[in-house]
């Protein structure tokens, strides 16, 4: 099994609970790149908003060891060097404001990304108890977003990329998924418990991946996908050779090809390793 690209998620899967890349996760790659094989990071977050864990490896070798990569769970795919946006599919403005407008009434905390950066909403947010006082300001903590008034910057932008709601209960979480499952023109998607992003219809990481496939002349049996959560499903089932993480839910687990270790065990190089060293074994 010879693979000439790899499209891997980044929280949960190449980052550890720390949010960084572990020496053997570096080194993995590294190998894979020397070897010609195309790199493809794919995130829910925006161009702008990628972790600090990935800084290093970019120091190291520079913008080009990514000639491609995937933002906002496929609604954004760039080449990275030249920051060209190459692909776009955008929720439009009266449907943007339409789901925040409903997203308050749901009582979720919204974050909406523009493309290249995102804000949380600075309106609506009127719990009033300790325990959602405490969600928010963990929240707030945790991703260090910038809030503003999402509708002056909906009106302005003209459209959005996604938007994430993140709900303090459960079933205030599974509540809204049956709301914004009846919309037309939505895809649903999460990368974390309790949280529901919001792209438009058609949208997902597979369909970017396929995108990239056709772009680069690389045929989809020749890429490995790897990922931990519901966001990276459609990109597991497209590739040649699906693997999820030892910390994936229990859906991609079912459906991918192989399993590996969890973020903090070295998964992502685990997977790696293997797939290399098959290659190695047919030749």
């Amino acid at each position: 099994m010879c693979i000439d690209l790899i499209a891997f998620d980044l929280d949960g899967t190449t980052l550890n609970s720390n949010l960084e890349i572990s020496e053997r996760n570096r080194s993995a790659l590294q190998i894979a790149f020397k070897q010609g094989i195309k790199l493809v990071p794919c995130t829910g977050r925006a161009i702008y908003e990628l972790p600090k864990g990935l800084s290093p490896f970019i120091d190291e070798f520079g913008f080009s060891v990514f000639p491609y990569i995937i933002t906002e769970n496929g609604a954004r795919v760039y080449n990275l060097p030249q920051k060209e946006l190459l692909y776009s599919k955008s929720i439009p403005k009266e449907t943007a404001l339409a789901v925040l407008r409903e997203g308050r009434k749901q009582l979720a905390m919204t974050y909406m990304s523009f493309g290249i950066k995102g804000a949380m909403d600075n309106l609506g947010i009127v719990w009033e108890t300790e325990e959602t006082r405490q969600f928010i300001r963990g929240w707030e903590e945790k991703w260090v977003i910038p809030s503003a008034n999402l509708e002056e910057l909906i009106e302005w932008y003209g459209e959005i990329a996604k938007t994430t709601m993140n709900f303090v209960t459960s079933d205030d979480y599974e509540k809204c998924i049956k709301t914004f499952s009846a919309w037309p023109g939505l895809a649903l998607s999460s990368s974390q418990e309790k949280s529901l992003e919001i792209m438009a219809n058609g949208v997902n990481k597979g369909e970017a991946v396929v995108f990239i496939s056709r772009h680069s002349g690389i045929p989809m049996e020749r890429v490995m996908a790897i990922g931990d959560n519901l966001n990276d499903l459609e990109m597991i089932l497209k590739a040649g050779f699906g693997v999820a993480m030892g910390n994936a839910i229990p859906e991609l687990k079912e459906k991918a090809n192989w399993v590996t270790a969890s973020n903090d065990d070295d998964g992502l190089a685990m997977a790696i390793e293997k797939v290399l060293e098959e290659c190695k074994a047919e030749k």
